[in-house]
């Protein structure tokens, strides 16, 4: 996200519930943290990126693992439903069901 200018409220993005919470799947796990990266693991694998948001969407981009950053930047609309979140991509695809805590 921007920094607002002074005085102005931040805007709402579409990361902002994910934020700080742990999103638990069957093979992964991913934690949106305060400073624009993404942590977690992959099946016993660190999980090395950075996100970007807007208003409906994250877009995401990986260093690690190899699998991960050799997918470019992925952009998709996560659609919560009380403690769950399914990514809905760009590309059509959907994410697997992530539980999310913390």
């Amino acid at each position: 996200t921007t920094d607002p200018a002074p005085g102005a409220t931040p805007t709402a993005t579409a990361a902002d519930p994910l934020i700080g919470k742990t999103l638990t799947g069957p093979q992964a796990t991913f934690v949106f943290n305060t400073d624009g990266t993404v942590g977690g693991s992959f099946r016993g694998d660190p999980i090395v990126g950075v996100y970007t948001a807007s208003a409906t969407e994250v877009c995401s981009t990986y260093t690690a693992p190899a699998n991960f950053a050799d997918l470019g930047e992925i952009c998709s609309k996560p659609a919560i439903d009380g403690n769950q979140v399914v990514f809905n991509r760009r590309d059509g695809s959907t994410s697997p069901a992530y539980s999310i805590s913390g």
